[in-house]
């Protein structure tokens, strides 16, 4: 643990309060969200210190570059969603807890936040300076109205009504003096002068000069045409050209559907093992009784930073023809299909790809139906690229799915790339005529990425 500031700026009379917020916080949660709240402390001269578990130099969010701030925030966003929904369940089940914790959500004060290796960390929450007391307004005094003020008004109406009269004696009286306005008078109406047409001059046709006659060119003389060259034998189809066979040179390019794994196990540190995961999740309280070791397992880098930088370098490197469809997981209950991206909107892609988050189940089963209900695959070829990190947690049988996409759509390839030791069944790939590619670290899995999809971007150049 660390100290991050000394703060003069409060005072200590709401530690406890505070130190109990960050308790009830990490009851609930695991130390990725728990670490977003500096844990304030009574330092020396009654001074207040803020502390943080996180390891580190603490680096202030202005002193970040664009790209920097802008990862900083969607995670800080992320931790506030998994505090939001905490708080809902609380308050559903009429607990105070849940009040307590919504005081915490809100956008942070930017001179308040910090960097730590790239972790959020807000120091003088649920403090806010006093507000100043604006001075009182001074009313003038009321002065009432003068008794007489009719007879004031009523004078006024006399000496008005008197210049009245006085105008209208002059304007009968002097009618001389009246003003005389002229009528208008139109204007003549101007003709232009005639002038005679110049005369136009008949144009001069040349005489017409007989052309040459041409000179005969002689007729050059044809020799005989070679033989034809025998025809060289096709090649046996390969993993490059798979996606080229039984297609003209005009065949349009294959459909390609990325698959990515958002589930709670992504946000696991890419260097985890099954035996975590089991432990982790297998009891809730297992977190609280080892906190060191819960801490290691959710360190960055986490699987789904390393999986969005892999399929960035993927993404970048396909050919312009391809166009890709993304489809990510919302639980067991649904998934989200981001639509189709073409070559102009990978950026927008990949922007899009950098923003998610982890959370809830994995419905593999589910996910893959989906994708290959989204392409062909019985007269044009298409590949889907599943990236995930574990078995179906939705008690679905995979298996079965991809038998069933095997018999009705022949022409579709699914490729697996396993993220950490964990990794769904090999049938998968089996039954499509797709392959397993599996790695723990990030130079291997961005190797393995472009593997997988190798034959997608080989179909778009056949001859």
């Amino acid at each position: 643990m660390q100290r991050v500031i000394r703060d003069g700026q409060f005072t200590v009379d709401k530690v406890d309060a505070l130190s109990a917020k960050v308790a009830l916080i990490q009851k609930h949660f695991p130390p990725t969200v728990a670490s977003l709240y500096a844990i304030p402390r009574k330092g020396s001269g009654d001074v207040l210190e803020w502390w943080t578990e996180l390891g580190g130099q603490p680096t202030p969010y202005a002193e970040l570059n664009e790209d920097q701030q802008r990862r900083l925030l969607d995670l800080y966003q992320q931790r506030q969603d998994a505090l939001g929904r905490l708080a809902d369940e609380l308050q559903n089940r009429n607990q105070p807890e849940g009040a307590s914790l919504r005081t915490l959500i809100g956008p942070p004060e930017l001179q308040d936040l910090y960097s730590l290796n790239g972790e959020p960390l807000v120091i003088r929450w649920g403090l806010r300076p006093p507000k100043p007391v604006p001075p009182p307004v001074v009313v003038p005094p009321v002065v009432p109205p003068s008794r007489n003020w009719w007879k004031i008004i009523a004078a006024l109406l006399a000496l008005l009504l008197l210049l009245l009269l006085l105008w209208a004696a002059y304007w009968f009286l002097c009618p001389q003096s009246h003003p005389v306005v002229p009528q208008p008078v139109a204007p003549a109406a101007v003709e232009p002068p005639i002038t005679a047409p110049k005369p136009v001059a008949e144009p001069v046709v040349p005489e017409a000069v007989p052309e040459p006659a041409p000179e005969p060119v002689p007729e050059p003389v044809r020799e005989p045409a070679p033989p034809p060259p025998p025809p060289k034998p096709a090649p046996a189809p390969t993993l490059d050209n798979y996606a080229c066979r039984k297609q003209a040179p005009d065949a349009i390019p294959p459909q390609f559907v990325v698959v990515l794994d958002t589930s709670g196990s992504m946000n696991m540190n890419i260097k985890s093992v099954q035996a975590d995961e089991e432990w982790f999740f297998g009891n809730q309280f297992n977190q609280y009784l080892d906190p060191l070791r819960a801490e290691r397992i959710f360190t960055p880098p986490s699987r789904l930073s390393v999986a969005t930088e892999s399929l960035t370098s993927m993404i970048k490197g396909l050919d312009p023809k391809i166009d890709t469809r993304l489809i990510t997981f919302n639980g067991c209950a649904s998934q989200i299909d981001h639509g189709v991206f073409r070559a102009a909107d990978r950026p927008r892609l990949i922007n899009g790809i950098r923003g998610l988050g982890a959370n809830d189940g994995t419905p593999l089963a589910d996910s893959l139906a989906k994708a290959a209900s989204t392409v062909d695959g019985r007269k044009n070829d298409a590949v889907i690229v599943m990236f995930v990190d574990g078995e179906d947690g939705c008690q679905k049988d995979v298996c079965a799915v991809s038998r069933k996409i095997a018999a009705q759509q022949p022409r579709l390839r699914v490729n697996v790339v396993n993220i950490g030791v964990g990794g769904p069944s090999r049938c998968i790939a089996e039954n499509t005529g797709g392959r397993v590619y599996s790695s723990s670290d990030a130079a291997g899995l961005g190797k393995a990425l472009k593997m997988a999809s190798k034959e997608v971007s080989s179909s778009t150049k056949c001859n």
